[in-house]
């Protein structure tokens, strides 16, 4: 359990109300004698004592603190734009937004802070429920509803975007301006089993695409790069040869990272998109508005996403949801760039 105020007064010996006064930075703090005060502050640090700024969670009802627990997720934008949501649906109904990084503590580590903190709710973005599966199971036993954003959550909350029929209206954005052979590009991984969430709906989108725009088309399988070569020159040159000997026409690809890469390497290569082929993306990044030409993509709700999630959980909080909550698919949408190639 996380450290109390009884825990320090009785480490200290010093009495319950003048620990609460100095930790508080209470007024009347300012007349504790000197060593006094250190030795509570030692303390509170040794124990990892959070102040709990919520009077309402020492009352024993919910506090007004939510904690936005974030994995390293690789492109930035992405969490910032999702944690941006929930920090206005927290302010919205009055709550204070804490934000941690997963990586940065252990389990127990975790767990003290939230606790300290007397947390109302928990908001994860991590690519796997495995990530938080520990953690998850101490936050149920503590009765502290949680969430995951931009990722389901069977039996829980959880929103993400409908990313199958994103990829799904690629390719027949492809057929429509008549291309003849698109591919699906995507970073390979491990092996299907560690591939993330999103991964697998995006290619399930992909496959369901061919089927009903191409369905005389039988190999669908991705085109998987190497992620940690996609802005080496040499290597995507390589790729690029591979897609032109295989007279790809359409590219879709399940992130705007190998879409821009793809870009890139035609660039200095002496072609052009959509000239050569057409290129979509997805997330809707500023990787693909900033790219040259800009990149066609999937757009993701980010914002909307976190929104969604905080108000969710908060219902819960304040026990305005009491039905079992099934993860949420929110749509997607398709903007169109320079990088499409359109009929004539």
């Amino acid at each position: 359990m996380a450290a109390t105020l009884k825990d320090i007064s009785r480490e200290t010996g010093i009495n319950i109300c003048t620990v609460s006064q100095v930790l508080s930075n209470h007024p009347k703090a300012l007349s504790v004698r000197p060593e006094h005060r250190k030795k509570i502050l030692e303390t509170a640090k040794r124990l990892s004592y959070s102040k709990n700024q919520m009077a309402a969670s020492i009352a024993g009802k919910h506090g007004t603190v939510l904690a936005f627990v974030h994995s390293d997720m690789g492109l930035v934008e992405y969490s910032g734009r999702i944690q941006n949501g929930v920090i206005e649906a927290a302010n919205e109904r009055g709550y204070t937004l804490i934000v941690l990084p997963l990586e940065d503590f252990s389990n127990a580590e975790l767990y003290r802070k939230l606790m300290g903190w007397r947390v109302a709710g928990v908001i994860f973005h991590v690519a796997d429920l495995k990530q938080i599966s520990g953690i998850a199971k101490s936050l149920e036993r503590e009765k502290i509803p949680y969430g995951t954003v931009n990722l389901s959550n069977p039996g829980g909350i959880g929103v993400t975007t409908d990313d199958a029929a994103g990829v799904e209206e690629a390719v027949r954005l492809l057929h429509k301006n008549k291309h003849k052979k698109p591919v699906y590009v995507a970073f390979a991984t491990r092996s299907k089993k560690s591939a993330s969430e999103y991964k697998l709906r995006r290619q399930e989108g992909f496959v369901r695409g061919m089927k009903k725009y191409y369905p005389d088309c039988e190999d669908v399988e991705p085109l998987y790069l190497d992620p940690k070569k996609a802005f080496d020159q040499k290597y995507m040159t390589g790729i690029l040869k591979k897609l032109l000997e295989m007279q790809v026409d359409g590219i879709v690809c399940e992130s705007d990272v190998p879409a821009v890469a793809l870009n890139n390497a035609a660039a200095v290569s002496g072609f052009s998109v959509p000239q050569t082929f057409s290129l979509i993306g997805f997330g809707g990044s500023m990787l693909a508005e900033t790219s040259f030409p800009k990149i066609t993509t999937v757009v993701q709700d980010f914002e909307e996403m976190g929104k969604l999630t905080a108000n969710a959980i908060i219902d819960k909080i304040g026990k305005k949801s009491e039905e079992r909550f099934s993860s949420q698919l929110i749509p997607v949408s398709i903007l169109v760039r320079d990088s499409l190639k359109k009929k004539k």
